[in-house]
């Protein structure tokens, strides 16, 4: 087990388990928590009104507060499953109804994202592949101190950039911890305000586009503009969490890409996008997929088919790994652009980053065989 052994522990050897929700993060949760790793029994989804929610999820029985009352015991650990948002009025809920042993999980949290890092593992195990963490990658490797990194002798350059916003909210937390990113102002064509010394309006860009790809346009600036041996990319409230050496190890060793703990999606990928997004764009991106690059077919119905995909458009990789990847990429993005449905609201605008996310998996689920990919940690800047 990797990640979060003592959370883990905690969760085993409670006596009593419930999950506090019955929507679709609820679903997630026991679908990750009911099986190995964990192989849990959860007694009940809890939830305040029965109106507004299923009778079961996954088999599980969803009750309220009063009909709980037979079945759990104030001691008994909650699993509150939510959307960040909602955390705070859930846990107050709780209180007030005397469960004081909780246990949040949110789907942006730290918290959630190595318990299904875990989930993960198992599966790629179970599949006879290989899953490995950047630590575990990079332990044998040199370590001289991080500040070195950008001396003219270091062996290789690694730039990660950190994709940021002239809206971009003011962060929660001090962020200088990760003083090796790079700020890169994206959408910088879009707007007046210059918040960024790097913007992805100079160069070979796309900064325009910036609405529908996201921080894409910041990875098309690298890759027309950077040459640094290892390039990375995150976002203002997303980084990579690295220890202090990691990477100056990482230009010692044999890693080709880092990528982020998958996100888990319930029952599959394709249903759950095509049930958050607009189903005709992932049409359109297999069109894509089958008139530019028919190889990958294969790679993406198996993404479709599964449960994780690397979300967020973060990396880390070999500039050698960057170039055919962007090659690949943008032509596919173009076509989905010219033939997605143009019509949408502000969220639905960014359907391109979306599909990004997406393609990233399908890339490097076709080439896991040729490259050393290992996982790193994501940290999330709440509110």
């Amino acid at each position: 087990m990797y990640y979060a052994k003592e959370i883990v522990n905690q969760l085993k050897q409670s006596r009593q388990t419930a999950v506090f929700g019955a929507g679709v993060m609820a679903l997630g949760v026991l679908n990750c928590l009911t099986v190995p790793p964990y192989g849990l029994h959860i007694e009940c989804c809890l939830v305040s009104d029965k109106r507004k929610n299923p009778g079961q999820v996954s088999g599980i029985p969803v009750l309220d507060f009063e009909e709980a009352e037979a079945v759990l015991g104030k001691d008994a650990l909650i699993i509150i499953a939510a959307v960040d948002k909602n955390l705070d009025s859930m846990e107050e809920s709780l209180h007030s109804h005397g469960y004081h042993h909780i246990l949040p999980l949110t789907y942006e949290g730290d918290l959630w994202m190595l318990l299904r890092g875990n989930l993960y593992r198992e599966e790629r195990l179970s599949k006879g592949k290989s899953y490995i963490t950047l630590e575990e990658a990079i332990q044998e490797a040199c370590v001289p101190a991080l500040r070195d990194i950008y001396e003219e002798d270091t062996h290789k350059k690694i730039s990660i950039y950190t994709a940021m916003c002239h809206v971009d909210r003011p962060l929660s937390e001090d962020i200088s911890r990760y003083f090796w990113e790079i700020p890169i102002q994206v959408g910088a064509a879009l707007t007046d305000k210059e918040i960024c010394e790097i913007r992805d309006n100079t160069g070979g860009h796309i900064s325009h586009k910036n609405r529908q790809y996201c921080e894409l346009t910041a990875l098309y600036w690298i890759w027309k503009n950077d040459e640094s041996d290892y390039v990375g990319l995150g976002h203002y409230r997303r980084h990579l969490e690295l220890e202090e050496g990691d990477l100056k190890k990482l230009a010692c060793s044999d890693v080709d890409v880092v990528l982020t703990i998958p996100i888990f999606d319930v029952p599959s990928v394709g249903e759950v996008y095509r049930r958050d997004h607009v189903a005709g764009d992932w049409d359109v991106m297999f069109q894509a997929i089958r008139s530019l690059c028919p190889e990958y077919l294969s790679a993406a119905k198996e993404m479709e088919a599964g449960r994780f995909y690397y979300g967020y458009n973060m990396f880390l990789m070999k500039r050698e790994i960057l170039e055919p990847y962007c090659e690949w990429l943008f032509p596919l993005l173009s076509y989905c652009e010219e033939h997605c449905a143009k019509e949408r609201d502000g969220y639905q605008e960014r359907y391109i980053g979306f599909l990004a996310e997406h393609l990233m998996s399908v890339y490097f689920l076709y080439h896991e065989k040729e490259y050393k990919i290992v996982h790193v940690r994501k940290h999330f800047i709440g509110k």
